[in-house]
């Protein structure tokens, strides 16, 4: 059987009450997620509040928790907010314990505004994470995203295996579409890995595309929050059990942390 490895973003974003309508406990949900099939957990430096912050106090906790826990591969964003510098924007990858860092590869419209990502500041990123070793999970909203990641390999700055992950459907951004996901997936260089994430997917079927092209998936409450049934997922560990279940269906076997790690090429 084709191997699957499920991450999970189990925080619902600035408007936590649209998503889910009782506060998230970031903690339980990572490591109910992982006990559902979850090997990799996306995460944002948020304070007490959940709203992102540089301040990596709260979440160099939350981090050391989740790993007595369990074995989960935790990514850190550098996502931010318009206001942080690039330095606080890499908040995350200062924090033991973090393997992966997400890289966007462009700037893109969303929810109403620029989301902006120089080639220079996308190059200080990947740079950061090289410095320490962190995987970079690269974004890509648009065609013209491989071409920097191109360039990015050119400088030494992208080692293989890449992993990418390909995005669709916020608000403003690329909707999907199965043909756009075939063209996205003839621009990734031979050995890559690669995960499909919608914005707010009709539940695990968002996700039968990827799982019939060898592609890998993440779900959880920063995405979406429905189930298959149309009802709002209590946890995220619902909306992992549901792609468990329809991976089987379709031949594909949920792998654990350490296999993930194995396949995604991370530094031991």
């Amino acid at each position: 059987m084709e191997e699957l490895i499920i991450c999970v973003a189990p925080y619902p974003g600035e408007k936590q009450a649209e998503k889910l309508p009782t506060p998230v406990s970031l903690i339980d949900e990572v490591v109910r997620a992982h006990a559902a099939g979850a090997s990799i957990a996306h995460l944002h430096v948020r304070d007490a509040q959940g709203l992102q912050t540089s301040d990596t106090s709260l979440f160099q906790r939350q981090v050391a928790k989740i790993h007595a826990a369990c074995p989960v591969i935790i990514e850190g964003s550098t996502g931010g907010t318009p206001e942080h510098s690039l330095q606080e924007r890499c908040a995350a990858t200062t924090v033991a314990g973090i393997e992966m860092g997400s890289l966007n590869l462009g700037s893109i419209n969303m929810h109403g505004g620029v989301y902006q990502n120089s080639m220079p500041d996308i190059r200080y990123y990947a740079t950061q994470l090289k410095q320490r070793s962190i995987k970079p999970f690269l974004c890509v909203f648009d065609l013209s995203m491989f071409h920097n990641a191109r360039r990015l390999e050119q400088e030494g700055l992208l080692e293989h295996p890449q992993v990418y992950n390909l995005v669709f459907g916020i608000p403003d951004t690329l909707p999907y579409s199965p043909k756009t996901l075939d063209i996205f997936g003839d621009q990734l260089p031979a050995n890559a890995v690669w995960f499909l994430t919608r914005h707010h997917a009709p539940a695990w079927q968002g996700w039968r595309d990827a799982l019939k092209r060898g592609g890998h998936v993440r779900v959880g409450f920063e995405d979406g929050p429905f189930l298959a049934s149309g009802e709002r997922a209590r946890s995220n560990a619902q909306l992992v059990e549901e792609v468990v279940r329809g991976a089987e269906a379709l031949g594909r076997k949920v792998v654990g942390p350490q296999r993930a790690r194995e396949i995604l090429g991370l530094v031991p």
